[in-house]
């Protein structure tokens, strides 16, 4: 199945998009674009720094389960754009790993992930997605545990309806 995530407001802290994946639309929050100067795929977390959202392009969403998700989550993989599935090649100072479609509802929630929802909301000074289990729970049982590809772009600009 292709997915497509189209993103409406690149902001200082936070992404704001649409998910569309069949006849499903869901709300997503990401962090804030950060590049990283030695590399495409965006700054990783390094204290003092903070992670980024991943970089506009085409993705392989594949299946992932671990001890923190057990339940099983979705994994974007796209080397070209510095996005590695588990680990990045040793000694590369560029690039990401473990970059994932989970619940949660702000940038708290998230280290350079993709939260999923049924809308966004401002809430106490800081955007949201609600209903993040219920989002992800329908996205789930679309996706199952097959392989699948994501396309993450920018709206097209006023013409076209991404919220």
């Amino acid at each position: 199945m292709n997915l497509s995530l189209v993103r409406h407001a690149y902001l200082t802290n936070v992404t704001l998009g649409t998910l569309f994946v069949g006849g499903l639309k869901l709300a997503t929050l990401e962090e804030g674009w950060k590049a990283d100067p030695d590399g495409p795929g965006g700054q990783r977390r390094e204290a003092p720094l903070v992670e980024s959202c991943v970089p506009d392009g085409t993705y392989v969403l594949r299946p992932h389960v671990s001890q923190k998700y057990p339940q099983g989550v979705y994994a974007l993989v796209n080397q070209a754009l510095g996005v590695w599935y588990q680990d990045r090649p040793l000694g590369q100072r560029w690039g990401r790993q473990a970059i994932l479609i989970h619940t949660g509802n702000h940038t708290d929630h998230i280290e350079g992930c993709i939260l999923v929802g049924m809308r966004h909301a401002f809430i106490d000074g800081r955007w949201n997605v609600l209903e993040s289990r219920v989002a992800f729970g329908a996205l789930k049982d679309l996706l199952g545990s097959d392989m699948h590809s994501i396309h993450i772009r920018p709206t097209a600009g006023t013409t076209e309806l991404a919220a």
